[in-house]
């Protein structure tokens, strides 16, 4: 029998104005010069004003690296990690979705142990313990606040790659409802669609376990029952914070059990294509799901139900296939691009991309085996 592990190495913090604790917390570690690392839109609309309003100035120095763009790049991290040693900064705090929350895991990482991120691709390539990090979600999707890997981009070579480590996640995650609401719905819908295909992913992996497929199934049931409420008002109290929490489920399930070809075959897409991360897993997953059809169909049932569908009377095979549907309509009611020309994916960088999916340590965990020609086929169905 193969040896799984479920771990948890986050504190997760919930409630309106949590980021209140954020002094007490970072006393607990006895830091004080904090590196805020976010982006330049949470900024300028105010999202990290709210988050310093909570940070006592005489007692931290903090110094806000506002860099990070989507799918962060090697160059950007490694320029914060420079900036936080030249200040010497003892804590990293990131406030966003995952690119910031990702930046942050990587630039503690380089903190610590120098040279370049690039210099840690894969499991464990670090020695030093990374620098202290808290993550901040300021959307309803990647779950990254509680996972062990910093998903990164080689700009000179349009590959995605993942830095990972057990000690890479977040000292502690403060999941503040009030900081999601009114995001607007192009935000709330490709990260709600990145959710939820992290939760359907992770109930079937190969490295699922009796702890992370109730939660991965928790997610999608939160996920049924609140996305499309949100979408349709997402200053929602009850629904944005289900869909934040949702979120924060499935990363937890996911950072162990891993994931599936779907998530392998969306790095490449924002790699050469800079497609967003939720949008390509939205585009992939019901093809992705199609694939896998007939190798876990008890599971396909158990997710379609969790997703509101009945299947009462139905055998097996055919409930399996509802879940599908059910995806797709979810799909089109938050009004995300169903095909990757859609998106301005070109057919003739399939190869290249397939190639690289391979690479991916989700492809083990798949239920079903994949070669890299039938990743090829499955890219194609989606175009």
């Amino acid at each position: 029998m193969v040896m799984k592990k479920f771990a948890m190495n986050t504190s997760v913090l919930m409630g309106e104005n949590v980021c209140e604790q954020i002094g007490a917390q970072a006393d607990v570690l006895g830091a004080r010069k904090i590196l805020l690392v976010t982006d330049e839109g949470l900024q300028k609309a105010g999202v990290v004003a709210k988050v310093l309003q909570h940070i006592d100035k005489t007692k931290f120095a903090v110094t806000v690296f506002a860099e990070v763009k989507p799918d962060p790049s090697v160059k950007t991290v490694d320029q914060g990690a420079a900036i936080a040693r030249e200040n010497g900064c003892d804590l990293v705090i990131s406030v966003g979705g995952g690119s910031p929350i990702d930046a942050g895991k990587a630039i503690a990482v380089v903190i610590a142990n120098g040279g370049s991120c690039a210099d840690y691709e894969g499991l464990d390539q670090y020695t030093e313990p990374p620098v202290p990090l808290f993550a901040i979600p300021t959307t309803c999707g990647t779950g990254s606040e509680v996972t062990f890997g910093a998903v990164l981009t080689n700009t000179d070579t349009n590959y995605k790659f993942i830095l990972y480590g057990y000690n890479c996640a977040p000292r502690v995650a403060f999941l503040d409802p009030m900081l999601v609401m009114g995001i607007p719905k192009q935000v709330l819908a490709p990260t709600g669609m990145d959710a939820l295909t992290h939760a359907v992913e992770s109930y079937i992996s190969k490295g699922a376990t009796p702890q992370s497929r109730p939660m991965a199934l928790e997610a999608m049931r939160l996920i049924g029952k609140n996305f499309t409420c949100a979408i349709e008002n997402t200053t929602n109290v009850e629904a944005m914070t289900n869909m934040l929490y949702a979120a924060n489920i499935a990363g937890t399930a996911f950072a162990c059990s891993r994931l599936g070809i779907i998530h392998a075959m969306a790095l490449p897409l924002g790699a050469f294509f800079h497609v967003p991360h939720g949008i390509a897993n939205s585009i992939l997953l019901p093809h992705g799901l199609d694939y896998n059809l007939g190798y876990d169909d008890a599971g396909y049932c158990d997710m379609a139900v969790a997703l509101g569908e009945d299947l009462s009377g139905l055998p097996k095979e055919e409930g399996a296939c509802k879940l599908v549907d059910v995806i797709r309509k979810i799909a089109c009611d938050v009004g995300v691009p169903t095909t990757l020309s859609d998106v301005g994916v070109t057919a003739d960088r399939i190869g290249d991309m397939a190639r690289d999916t391979m690479k991916s340590s989700h492809i083990p965990v798949n239920p079903r085996p994949i070669s890299q020609k039938e990743v090829e086929g499955v890219y194609r169905k989606a175009m």
